[in-house]
């Protein structure tokens, strides 16, 4: 999302909601080992403004233990949760992994029944995140696992800071290692060392606040620094952000790393470049969730979605865009009921969705589609069955789901928008935006949108229905429908980050250089509104003679005529002035010196005037555009009266007025022949671009048709991706189903002896999850008790053999271990295959194979017993038919008497 810090729950989180914003809110994790990490916190810990809640992932031993040493150590009540707990500063709180809990709205309600969750950890963070915002705090300690690495990716997206133990220190150092892998960690330190830097986050909550009478000076500059460090870094723009918001989130690295003042931490992040990328981490907080606000849902699937759906044909698209999509639940939420209102659809239209967002690590999250239990939480559990696909705790979303929805990273304030859509939902992000940059975010979503299209905003946000560019078609649910317009118009200027710094501190900004500024700029208004009253009346026009400004009192030598509206100064100005204006126009372009003209008679209605008027070239110094200044000179009483009582002849001044109209004819026909030449040397222009535009159009015809011939073969090799894609899914889906169903451990290691593929059973000896793809085996902890792994895998590499070993596990469990070379198929060497057969059921298969074959040789026996028997038998009867005299008998049957099983 571009998106001020991204928040997409209505409202930055500053600490202060329910309640909590008084004190912090520490959440420790911590499980094997932890005990040791936690008496050394609590022992440097003093009594503040925070409360404690551990999770610890131990039995009730040594929970009732833990306890015990901490009630020793600390002179904090401390509290083994059950029942309610109010949070309270200056308490600790301990909660078992055994119990359950739910959340209530200001309370925690601690019950007996057996908690469900396999990671509690990950869920009381998120929990806590949610509930104290930005004064939530994570520690994670010592243990095995990953329990905690994604909770504290909530309380990071809350706006808290996250601390961990150095994992050297670390009795456990897994679950300290899996946190810091999702780089959410602010400072990993020892123990004993994050209760001081807690005590600073607090007192620096206010650093920002708490500076001298000279701040706003100083603070404008340090963000302008700040501001250019992050763009010179990252390209984003942040100074068209709402500076409360930005502040709070620049209070916290402050604290983390113990500066005074914004000036001191803008140094800092110009000497250490690797602090930008913190900083921006912090502002870009991705929080989203499923079908959040669930009555605006409702209303764009039972309303919105039909009526858009209705309008469609089966070729065209409908079209969505969510710009500040997060880590992709808004995105996937509409996909989903796209796919839901399309299901009973027979020719349904293609869904196209683009989420965009500026946060890399967001949009990466959002393409993975992997979400826990508690964000799936708003989800009904039939939506859970239908749209997702359970892998271990975890939930990702279909593939058919997937491939409706782009995303990209893309900044809807500076980059080009998408077009011709039909719904926009951009949900809880314009609030972080100034005035400026929201009114250009809502132009630009009405350039994108379709007419009727719709735009959908949070419940704090709106658009400014003066401008007419939206109706509003849900007012309750802050959704809102393109008008038709004149013209679409997107306005494409990038915010320049100085322009918009001096506007956020031009109102704080005291000093006596802008009140000189402000003083000089009215002395110059006041100037030019003297000038304006006592100068003679002026007009200025362009090069297109379209009147660009005019005086006060010059509106009288205008005259508005009938028909369409122009600002021509030829069609505006008076009748009778007209000729005269066109020349002088005329020879003062073609000059390039001041032209003026006299005696010209004008009847104002209530008095008749004689003028001159003056033009005069001009040259706008920013764009050297050409300009012209008419200046309209009204004839003193005396040359009037002279002009009255003169006793020149009458044939004299007809002969003048002649002599000036024929030099006005001249001058009219040289413009005109000047005009004819420039159209016949346009003509001919043009009748060039005419040719060319043909032999054009002749080649887009030719690469039209290569296109389509194109076109043909790319579906044609489309069609061979679709089944190869089939295949290759069937193939996985094969292999998938053949890897949870073998009881055989094994293990998949390239060349460098890191896991590429493990089937489930291979967890029974190693720890194993998801994300150790890709981890070296020996960074993995085993049951193993044997220790060479490593040598025998390298054996096997160096010698291309097999090696079998009989290893044992720490509960004496035997397993044949075999490791051999991996194959592919065409002969190469691609890393090492390691299983793990259980020696025991091994014995119990072969003394069953042992049995049957054992079985198998008395069957064989009989059998020859009684073939040797239906020879004889034979012979015997081919005697009696000998001696018979009748022809020997060489075919016969044995049946099988039903009653006593006796052969005849």
């Amino acid at each position: 999302m571009e998106k001020p810090l991204n928040r997409r729950d209505g409202g930055d989180h500053t600490g202060d909601s329910n309640g909590s914003g008084s004190f912090l809110a520490v959440v420790l994790g911590a499980a094997k080992g932890g005990p040791k990490a936690l008496e050394d916190f609590f022992r440097h810990t003093t009594p503040g403004d925070a409360c404690y809640l551990i999770m610890a992932h131990l039995d009730a031993n040594e929970i009732a233990t833990l306890v015990r040493s901490l009630k020793n150590i600390s002179s904090l009540p401390v509290t083994l949760a059950k029942g309610k707990i109010e949070f309270a500063p200056n308490h600790i709180y301990i909660f078992s992994h055994l119990d359950g809990w739910r959340m209530e709205e200001d309370y925690l309600l601690v019950t007996t029944e057996s908690a469900k969750e396999l990671n509690p950890i990950d869920r009381l963070m998120e929990q806590m995140g949610s509930f104290f915002g930005m004064n939530a705090i994570g520690v994670i300690l010592s243990g095995e696992g990953s329990d905690g690495a994604m909770g504290i990716r909530s309380i990071k997206k809350s706006g808290g800071v996250i601390f961990t133990q150095n994992p050297r220190e670390a009795e456990q150092s897994e679950m300290c290692r899996n946190a810091i892998v999702t780089e959410c960690v602010d400072e990993i330190l020892s123990a004993g060392e994050i209760p001081s830097r807690i005590h600073a986050i607090k007192k620096g909550n206010t650093l920002v606040q708490a500076t001298p009478a000279t701040t706003p000076e100083r603070q404008h500059q340090a963000l302008e620094q700040i501001f250019n460090e992050i763009i010179h870094h990252t390209g984003h723009d942040f100074t068209n952000y709402k500076k409360p918001t930005l502040l709070r989130r620049i209070e916290r690295r402050l604290a983390v790393h113990q500066l005074p003042d914004l000036t001191s931490y803008a140094a800092f992040i110009t000497d250490h470049s690797e602090e930008v990328a913190a900083l921006v981490n912090d502002l870009l907080i991705s929080v989203t969730s499923f079908f959040r606000d669930v009555k605006a849902f409702e209303t764009l699937e039972q309303e919105v979605l039909p009526m858009l759906l209705k309008a469609k044909k089966k070729e065209e698209p409908l079209r969505i865009w969510i710009p500040g999509c997060a880590t992709g639940e808004e995105a996937y939420t509409i996909a989903i009921l796209c796919a839901e209102k399309t299901a009973d659809i027979k020719d349904l239209p293609k869904i196209q969705i683009f989420a965009t967002d500026i946060d890399t690590a967001a949009i990466s999250t959002a393409r993975e589609g992997l979400y826990t239990a508690n964000e799936l939480s708003n989800v009904s559990s039939e939506r859970v069955r239908r749209f997702f696909t359970r892998e271990e705790n975890m939930f990702r979303i279909r593939r058919e789901i997937r491939e409706t929805i782009m995303f990209a990273n893309h900044s809807f304030l500076k980059d080009p928008p998408f077009s011709h859509l039909d719904l926009v939902s951009c949900r809880n992000v314009l609030i972080y935006l100034d005035r400026v940059a929201k009114d250009r975010v809502i132009n630009t979503f009405h350039f994108a949108l379709d007419p009727g299209g719709f735009l959908l905003l949070g419940s704090s946000e709106s658009v400014d229905l003066a401008s007419g560019l939206f109706s509003i078609y849900s007012r309750e649910h802050h959704i809102f429908q393109s008008r038709r317009s004149g013209g679409r118009v997107y306005a494409s200027t990038e915010p320049r980050a100085t322009a918009a710094l001096n506007k956020i501190t031009a109102s704080e900004t005291g000093n006596p250089e802008s009140d000189a500024a402000r003083e000089t700029l009215s002395m110059g208004n006041l100037h030019l509104q003297l000038l304006e009253q006592y100068a003679p009346p002026s007009l200025l026009v362009n090069e297109e003679y379209d009147l660009v400004h005019l005086s006060e009192t010059a509106g009288q030598y205008l005259q508005m005529a009938g028909g369409n509206m122009t600002r021509n100064i030829l069609r505006l100005i008076r009748p009778e002035l007209r000729p005269e204006l066109r020349t002088a126009l005329y020879q003062a372009t073609q000059r390039k010196t001041a032209v003026s003209t006299s005696g010209l008679e004008v009847d104002l209605g209530e008095r008749k005037e004689t003028i001159h008027i003056l033009v005069r070239p001009v040259v706008n110094m920013d764009n050297s555009q050409p300009y012209f200044l008419i200046i309209f000179g009204i004839a003193t009483g005396k040359e009037q009266e002279v002009a009255r009582i003169t006793d020149e002849p009458v044939t004299k001044h007809l002969e003048d007025e002649l002599a000036r109209l024929k030099t006005q004819l001249r001058f009219s026909n040289e413009q005109h022949e000047f005009q004819a030449e420039e159209l016949k040397a346009s003509n001919e222009e043009l009748q060039a671009m005419n040719e060319e535009l043909r032999s054009a159009a002749e080649e887009l015809e030719t690469n039209k048709e290569e296109l389509q011939s194109i076109n043909e073969e790319l579906r044609t090799v489309n069609e061979e991706l679709k089944l190869k894609i089939g295949e290759t899914s069937l193939f996985a889906n094969n292999l998938q189903n053949l890897i949870n169903s073998t009881d055989i451990g094994t293990i998949f290691l390239d060349r460098g002896f890191r896991v590429a593929l493990f089937t489930p059973a291979a967890r029974n000896i190693f720890n194993l999850i998801l994300s150790d793809y890709g981890r070296l085996i020996t960074d993995i902890t085993s049951r193993l008790t044997y220790s060479d792994l490593l040598k025998d895998a390298e054996a096997v590499l160096d010698k291309l053999t097999m090696v079998e070993k009989e290893v044992t596990t720490t509960d004496n469990q035997v397993y044949l271990m075999r490791l051999f070379p991996y194959r592919t198929t065409d002969d190469r060497i691609n890393g090492i295959v390691v299983t793990f057969i259980d020696i025991n059921t091994r014995k119990i298969a072969e003394e069953k194979l042992k049995e049957t074959i054992e079985e198998l040789t008395r069957f064989n026996k009989a059998m020859i017993s009684r073939e040797t028997r239906m020879i004889e038998l034979k012979k015997e009867v081919n005697e009696l038919k000998r001696r018979l005299g009748e022809p020997e008998i060489y075919r016969f049957s044995i049946e099988n008497d039903t009653d006593d099983g006796q052969q005849t």
